[in-house]
């Protein structure tokens, strides 16, 4: 994977995830958890304030570096594996090329921690239709504060199939990678103008990662 910085001229529109509905209410449900730059807890999230993104929703509890097991998972992601997707781990519902770029990023949410989202493609086949998505990831807290656990959603755009479908990361494709600020707005005393149009909200460094294996 190589990773690009984020420039002025790259607009967040241009990101994945930025068209798609369901990801950009998850993901603003998410921030507006995020008291003084925290991070939400599990215990935070209340089902009913996720209806539009629901089906598609899951949580994932991190067992060991780069694994991670389903702790709730929607009814899309039934659809996808053709069977019930909790207890099973994030890499079922990926071939085995794009396994290991899969475990970094989901390693990378959990540790640095970071918003991650990734475009997603599964191959055609003479019994399987071509199949596009979109996976979002977002760093929770234990109850320990501890951030074992991710509050994620999966879209995809076509027809899944009857049968078990699996995912690969396009090559040339672009990776959000955007590390969170965990900064407490207490500790930030930065003088201000005395004339000014709104709150200064800073946001997290922006990286772009490009799928080249």
């Amino acid at each position: 994977m190589k990773i690009i910085e984020d420039t002025p001229r790259r607009r967040r529109a241009d990101l994945p995830g930025a068209d798609s509905p369901v990801l950009q209410s998850l993901e603003r449900y998410w921030q507006t958890l995020r008291h003084a730059q925290r991070i939400p807890s599990r215990n935070d999230i209340e089902p009913s304030q996720i209806d539009r993104a629901l089906p598609y929703a899951f949580i994932l509890q991190r067992v060991a570096p780069g694994i991670a097991r389903m702790r709730v998972a929607s009814q899309q992601l039934h659809d996808i594996l053709r069977m019930d997707a909790r207890g099973m781990p994030i890499s079922s519902f990926f071939l085995p090329q794009a396994r290991a770029q899969i475990a970094t990023l989901i390693e990378s949410a959990f540790t640095e921690p970071a918003i991650v989202c990734v475009p997603l493609d599964s191959p055609g086949s003479l019994v399987r239709p071509h199949l596009t998505g979109t996976m979002l990831l977002l760093p929770l807290n234990d109850a320990n504060g501890k951030t074992t656990r991710i509050l994620g959603a999966l879209v995809t755009d076509g027809q899944t199939g009857t049968r078990p479908r699996r995912f690969e990361v396009p090559r040339g494709a672009i990776i959000r990678h955007e590390p969170l600020s965990l900064q407490l707005a207490s500790v930030q005393s930065i003088p201000r103008p005395t004339q000014q149009k709104g709150p200064d909200v800073q946001r997290p460094a922006l990286r772009l990662i490009v799928n080249n294996a």
